[in-house]
């Protein structure tokens, strides 16, 4: 097993403080460690960390959630996004972080999250690294992340009127030549987000009448309506420093 406790046994259970008690955010009671069975080296993650562990939309909880297995690579990745931004150098916090969203998804496989919960997780984490550090080209790369996930719908939706139009869901595979060694990354955004998304857009359709019930509760007795989008929305006041 690769992640361990500070004194090499089987990390056995991960020690998380909820801070404050109705957060979002969490903080490491008790540190581990991880060693990466592709390179061979070995993180440390230190008792004090704070962590929101897995960033999953509240929305989206119904198809990943935000802790369970995924927990201990989530608060690892944390730590590993706070030590490229403390470099200090957009370039170099870039390399790292691909080898570090790797890393994280070779931890999520390792805790045996399913392969394909696993990959999108990686594929979610990755596409904001690019977004964010990737200057223009990052740009590019999520426009045409976006473009390509609708061509899919789209295609995917023409077919039931004529199965000619499947063909055009092949262009996005087409057009992440390109990108040389974030094709592969580029594949999973258009074509898994393409076929998800009329699976999200269902359980939109019965999520948001509820959350709009709930809004209209809390309204007219004089709660929070804003709430109800809480933890990962809107996240409270933060009352954990």
């Amino acid at each position: 097993m690769p992640f361990r406790t500070d004194d090499g046994g089987d990390l056995e259970e991960l020690v998380l403080a909820q801070r404050p008690a109705d957060g979002y955010r969490f903080r490491l009671r008790a540190g581990f460690d991880y060693e990466d069975p592709v390179s061979g080296r070995r993180y440390e993650v230190g008792a004090g960390r704070a962590s929101d562990l897995a960033s999953v939309p509240s929305w989206l909880w119904s198809f990943i959630a935000s802790y369970g297995r995924q927990s201990a690579p989530a608060v690892l990745h944390d730590d590993r996004s706070d030590a490229a931004d403390a470099l200090g150098d957009r370039r170099a916090a870039l390399v790292q972080r691909r080898e570090d969203d790797r890393v994280f998804r070779t931890a999520l496989r390792e805790q045996r999250v399913p392969l394909l919960r696993a990959w999108l997780m990686w594929a979610w984490v990755s596409a904001d690294r690019e977004r964010a550090l990737g200057g223009v080209a990052g740009a590019v790369f999520m426009v045409q992340a976006v473009l390509g996930a609708l061509v899919v719908v789209g295609a995917s939706v023409a077919a039931f009127w004529n199965p000619v139009w499947l063909a055009a869901a092949l262009v996005p595979a087409l057009a992440t030549v390109p990108w040389w060694r974030l094709a592969p990354l580029m594949l999973l955004l258009n074509y898994a987000t393409g076929l998800l998304a009329p699976l999200v857009a269902l359980h939109l359709v019965a999520l948001v009448p509820f959350r709009l019930i709930e809004a209209i509760v809390e309204l007219a007795t004089g709660g929070d309506p804003v709430g109800v989008l809480r933890p990962t929305v809107r996240p409270p006041s933060d009352r954990s420093a």
